[in-house]
């Protein structure tokens, strides 16, 4: 099972060391930088125009939009990312109007293109044909937006439906899981062969990030 340490904050300095606390767990490839606008929840992080000025190293790292119209951020990522450095690009389906037209342009940029689903939104939220372009499913087990909410154990209810679906399509969909996730969580999930977590306060209120990592990639 991948782990995907989070990266949520306002300030680039918080997120640079977080960056740098896990650069050297080796089985660590990808991380996850959440865009939140303000609107879309109650909360706000760096803008796309932010990113470069973090330095990520040898990571890969997927972007997740909590924003409204998640789109117009793509358009603004694709100005301002190192492309070869975004393996995906995920959208909460939220306050997003045309599925179809955010997975294309992502797709356009050769990225991994995903859809986000709160706890408490259905699968059935999700459009037919998204369901045959996109390559990532995330499932979020808490209210999307904040790290450090409590994990929501009604969504391995969802993840036994979206499995379903997943092992119906011609392609492979990762299916990741993210909010609120310890370590008795991740067994959890890895017991139920999710294919991915992602990691937030686990990591940043331990002692040392990087075993905490350790950890959670042991299982």
């Amino acid at each position: 099972m991948n782990v995907y340490p989070s990266l949520l904050s306002d300030s680039v300095s918080v997120l640079q060391q977080q960056l740098d606390a896990v650069q050297d767990v080796d089985d660590i490839s990808t991380v996850q930088v959440d865009i939140i606008d303000g609107i879309f929840t109650d909360n706000i992080t760096i803008t796309p125009a932010d990113i470069p000025l973090l330095d990520f190293g040898r990571f890969q790292y997927d972007l997740h939009l909590m924003t409204v119209e998640p789109l117009d951020y793509v358009y603004e990522l694709i100005v301002e990312c190192d492309k070869t450095q975004v393996r995906a690009c995920i959208a909460q389906v939220e306050k997003l109007s045309y599925q179809a037209s955010f997975l294309e342009e992502v797709i356009q940029q050769q990225w991994q293109a995903g859809l986000s689903l709160d706890v408490f939104t259905p699968l059935s939220t999700i459009d037919d044909a998204s369901w045959r372009h996109m390559t990532v499913l995330q499932l979020m087990s808490i209210e999307a937006g904040e790290q450090g909410r409590k994990f929501r154990p009604q969504i391995f209810e969802k993840i036994t439906a979206a499995q379903k679906i997943i092992a119906q399509l011609d392609h492979k969909v990762e299916l990741i899981i993210d909010g609120g996730i310890g370590q008795e969580e991740a067994s959890q999930l890895q017991q139920r062969e999710v294919d991915s977590i992602v990691v937030g306060s686990a990591l940043w209120t331990a002692e040392d990030a990087a075993v905490a990592a350790e950890y959670f990639l042991k299982g």
